[in-house]
C-alpha cells in the first residue's frame, strides 16, 4: 500500500497523526488526572470519605458501611434525603436498645425508590436489619425515578448498574468546565475559594464511623448567635399566612414501592419509624397520603409533622429554608419513642458535632 504514496503524501500524513497526538495529549492527561487524584473517591477504597471536593453522599455512605461493618455490627440504618443530617446516630440510638447500632445512608432529594433499593442491597450483604428511619417529604414519595448525574448516582451495587457506566458519570463529570477548572486551580494552590463550584470549603463534614452529619452552620449558630438568623434573612423566605396542603402524590406506582419497602421490612421483624419532615414552608402533607402510608406501613409507624405547628414556626429550628437542626430532632424523637432524649442537658444530638 505504501508503494502507492508519494513521499510527500506519507510527510503529509506523518504530520497529521503528529498534531492529533498534540491535541490529544491534554485530553489524555486529564483522564490520567482523574484516575491518579480519584477526586470524588469512588475508584479506591478510602478510610476516611472527607474531601475538599463535595462527595456524593450515596456512594459515601454505601462505602463506609463496607468498611465498618466487620468491626462495628450495624444493624439500625437512618434513610431518606439530606434532613437524616438533623438525626446523629447517638440521638436515635439512645431511644433503642442497647444493642443497636446505628449508621446514616442518606442520598440528596432522596426518592423512596431508592431506599428500596438500598434496603436490596443491605438484604444482599446479609445485613441485620432490627431499625430503620426513614426521613421523608413529599418529594421522596412522589418522584420514583432515581436522580441522575455524579452527586446523585448510585453505587453499582446498589443500582445494579454496570460499575463501569458509574464510573463514567463521575469521569464527565471531572471532566465538566463547572468542575474542571475550579480543580485544577485547587489542585495548584491547595485552597477552596468561594467561586469554585462543587467544592467544600468547610472540612470535615462527617464522621468516619457512621457517617453522622458534622454540620459546619452549627458553629456558626455558636459564634454568632441570633446574628446568623438576622444575617440570613435571605434564606429564610417569607411564609404565606396561610399554608396549603400539598396534594395527593400516591398513586398506584408509588403504592407498589411503598408496599415493597414495607413488605421487605416485614420479613426481617424490622421496628420502623417513618418522618415527615417539619418543612420550612409549612405545606402539609396530604391527609389521605397519610392514611395511605398508615394502611401499608401500619399504625404508629409514620409520624407527620409537616404543616403549622409548634415545630416550624420557630425559626431557629432550622439552618436554612431545606435543613432542621438536631434540637428540633431530639423533641420529635422525643415524640415518636414516648420519652425525651434521656442523656439532656447533654444530649448526643448537640454532643456528636464534636464526634470523631
Amino acid at each position: 500500500m505504501d508503494e502507492n504514496h508519494t513521499p510527500k503524501q506519507k510527510h503529509a500524513a506523518r504530520k497529521v497523526i503528529c498534531k492529533l497526538l498534540c491535541f490529544s495529549l491534554p485530553f489524555w492527561a486529564v483522564i490520567l488526572l482523574y484516575f491518579h487524584d480519584d477526586p470524588f473517591k469512588v475508584i479506591r477504597p478510602y478510610k476516611n470519605y472527607d474531601s475538599d471536593v463535595t462527595l456524593n453522599e450515596e456512594c459515601v455512605g454505601w462505602n463506609i458501611y463496607l468498611n465498618r461493618r466487620d468491626s462495628l455490627p450495624f444493624n439500625s440504618f437512618i434513610l431518606g434525603n439530606s434532613c437524616t443530617m438533623a438525626f446523629p446516630c447517638a440521638l436515635w440510638e439512645s431511644h433503642l436498645d442497647s444493642t443497636s447500632r446505628a449508621m446514616r445512608m442518606p442520598g440528596n432529594g432522596e426518592r423512596c425508590t431508592t431506599i428500596l433499593l438500598k434496603l436490596r442491597a443491605l438484604e444482599r450483604e446479609g445485613a441485620d436489619l432490627k431499625n430503620v428511619l426513614m426521613v421523608l417529604d413529599y418529594y421522596s414519595i412522589a418522584t420514583l425515578k432515581p436522580s441522575t448525574g455524579y452527586a446523585n448516582i448510585l453505587p453499582a451495587d446498589i443500582s445494579g448498574e454496570h460499575p463501569l457506566k458509574v464510573q463514567l458519570e463521575f469521569l464527565q463529570a471531572f471532566c465538566m468546565p463547572s468542575f474542571l477548572p475550579s480543580y485544577l486551580r485547587y489542585r495548584l494552590t491547595g485552597k477552596v475559594l468561594p467561586s469554585m463550584k462543587h467544592m467544600n470549603p468547610h472540612g470535615r463534614v462527617r464522621n468516619s464511623m457512621n457517617n453522622d452529619a458534622l454540620n459546619p452552620r452549627e458553629r456558626m449558630i455558636s459564634q454568632e448567635g441570633e446574628n446568623y438568623w438576622n444575617n440570613r434573612r435571605h434564606e429564610f423566605p417569607p411564609r404565606n399566612e396561610k399554608a396549603d396542603t400539598i396534594g395527593s402524590v400516591i398513586r398506584q406506582p408509588q403504592k407498589e414501592v411503598l408496599e415493597e419497602i414495607a413488605g421487605l421490612l416485614r420479613r426481617h421483624h424490622t421496628s420502623v419509624r417513618i418522618i415527615i419532615s417539619p418543612d420550612w414552608d409549612q405545606r402539609r402533607f396530604n391527609p389521605a397520603d397519610k392514611a395511605e402510608m398508615d394502611s401499608i406501613f401500619g399504625k404508629g409507624v409514620v409520624y407527620d409533622f409537616s404543616g403549622v405547628n409548634e415545630f416550624t414556626e420557630d425559626y431557629h429550628n432550622y439552618y436554612e429554608r431545606a435543613h432542621y437542626r438536631p434540637q428540633l430532632s431530639e423533641r420529635l424523637l422525643g415524640i415518636i419513642y414516648g420519652k425525651p432524649c434521656p442523656s439532656r442537658p447533654h444530649c448526643p444530638a448537640r454532643d456528636s458535632q464534636t464526634h470523631p
